[in-house]
């Protein structure tokens, strides 16, 4: 995870120096790394391009208390098996959806947040930085993060992984909660396809304990090998492993969905990335001392997946200021220098003065007072307020098609028409590990004017389309005497086949 063993050496090797207390701007600089993030998140909305469809299947999990196995909500696969890892966030979100809707879910949304960061706080203080360093560290690898912390089941998953890196970094102070990372695992398993990166961590953190002859090393090694067998509680033992890969190689996955795409310098999250890599890269390159060889296998790991697909970005975001802060503080322990050791206390040995609580209280007082106005219960009733990719108009001309209709929605709409007018099966959804290639290309025809889009309207028997207002077909379909405009707006357009039972108006 870090340079462990080494730091922890460094650490107990250098002047140590009293420590009667904590700081009060100790605790503002700690309060930060989870009300920063919170704020933040409040401020924005949820997307329903995945969280809609999970919502859905959540409350049919536990109205029915079985998880579904093959798909019923789209009409071109419908009955084709489905393997759905994700079932218990799906859970999480439907039992919190019960108890107060969207804006419940959007309160959740930032606490998940803030529980992710704050336990990297204390994974930087574990790895021997001090509270400001480690506080600048965990705010730097949120910004980084910040664009994948969508709501959605992987937001689940982040939580557990930070407080699984927190346990490593602390191993040799409280190896006792090592024992907690099989459990973390378990849970990930049930959560999210990422669960593959627990026992990788584990076993980073293991090579680390071998080259350091770390007592812990046998310990270590059996919560990795335990962390591994923890992947398999699941409904589906071992298939976890072959969704994980097949989702995050599927070719058709990587070319549509840009979360998927490698980095990029044409998106902002991608200068964020990038420019994050190069701070490092500039820091070890001034650097006199070599750094740990298992600080850089760490970095380039995890670098090389963030590079590779930009919804990694987020696992770079909470790694990265860990290690850092392992690297950091090994440097500051080979300079013998007390203010910055691993267990240096707040307050200098020669007794200096009380710092004034002040400050601290206002800074605290200040973010919590911003987190009470941005609350979400204060913003209204219904979506809208809450939610991105769910279109209100076009949303109540579909909820009055006859049910069976079948919809030709625009692809990241299909969650939320999935979940708004559930009578009414779609094309496709945000679950693109199910559909065959062949039905995505047929979406292709439709969705960006190619040539036989007449013919794959005609194959599927589509009876509505709903248009986003970007579609370059819609001039085409307005002309075409088979189909009529039943509702228009700015977000799209709402067209149904002449001659079909509809009852949608616009």
């Amino acid at each position: 995870m870090r340079a462990v063993t080494t730091l922890e050496h460094a650490a107990r090797s250098a002047p140590v120096a009293a420590r009667p207390g904590r700081r009060p701007i100790d605790l503002a600089w700690a309060s930060l790394t989870a009300l920063v993030p919170a704020i933040v998140t409040l401020v924005g909305k949820m997307g329903a391009v995945d969280l809609a469809y999970h919502v859905r299947t959540g409350d049919m999990i536990l109205s029915s208390g079985s998880i579904p196995r093959v798909d019923t909500f789209t009409f071109t696969v419908y009955g084709r098996p489905w393997l759905d890892q994700q079932w218990l966030a799906q859970v999480v979100f439907a039992w919190f959806f019960r108890y107060g809707g969207w804006a419940t879910l959007a309160a959740l949304q930032a606490t998940l947040v803030a529980a992710t960061f704050f336990p990297i706080y204390l994974a930087c203080r574990a790895a021997g930085a001090q509270p400001r360093t480690a506080s600048l560290l965990t705010i730097g690898g949120f910004v980084v993060a910040s664009p994948a912390l969508a709501m959605r089941p992987q937001l689940l998953a982040l939580p557990l992984f930070a407080m699984t890196l927190w346990v490593l970094a602390g191993r040799a102070a409280h190896p006792g909660r090592l024992w907690l990372v099989p459990v973390f695992t378990a849970l990930c398993s049930n959560v999210h396809g990422s669960f593959a990166l627990f026992p990788l961590v584990v076993g980073i953190a293991w090579l680390d304990d071998l080259r350091t002859r770390s007592p812990l090393r046998w310990r270590t090694f059996t919560v990795g090998a335990l962390s591994l067998l923890a992947t398999l509680v699941n409904p589906f033992g071992p298939r976890v492993w072959s969704y994980a890969y097949d989702l995050s190689t599927n070719p058709v996955i990587r070319k549509t969905i840009s979360e998927w795409a490698p980095v990029s310098l044409a998106q902002i999250s991608g200068w964020f990335m990038v420019g994050s890599g190069l701070l490092v890269a500039g820091y070890f390159a001034r650097r006199t001392r070599p750094v740990p060889w298992i600080a850089l296998l760490t970095l380039a790991v995890f670098f090389v997946l963030a590079m590779a697909a930009q919804r990694a970005m987020v696992w770079w975001g909470l790694v990265t200021p860990v290690v850092m802060a392992g690297v950091l503080t090994e440097r500051a322990a080979a300079h013998h220098d007390p203010a910055d050791a691993i267990d240096a206390g707040p307050e200098r040995a020669g007794g200096a003065p009380r710092e004034p609580a002040l400050p601290a209280i206002a800074i605290i007082a200040t973010m919590l007072i911003g987190i009470l106005i941005l609350l979400p219960w204060w913003r209204g009733p219904g979506f809208q307020p809450y939610l991105n990719a769910a279109p209100p108009g076009l949303t109540k001309a579909v909820q009055g098609l006859p049910p069976g209709t079948r919809l030709f929605a625009h692809q990241p709409w299909g969650s939320w028409f999935e979940y708004a007018a559930p009578d009414v099966p779609v094309y496709v959804d945000s679950r693109i590990e199910i559909v065959p290639a062949q039905i995505w290309k047929d979406y292709s025809q439709v969705g960006f004017a190619g040539a036989d889009w007449r013919q794959v309207l005609q194959r599927y028997d589509v009876q509505a389309i709903v248009a986003a207002s970007t579609w370059p077909l819609i001039p085409d379909l307005e002309a075409d005497p088979e189909w009529r405009v039943a509702y228009r707006d700015d977000d799209g357009v709402l067209l149904v086949r002449r001659g079909s039972d509809t009852a949608a108006t616009g």
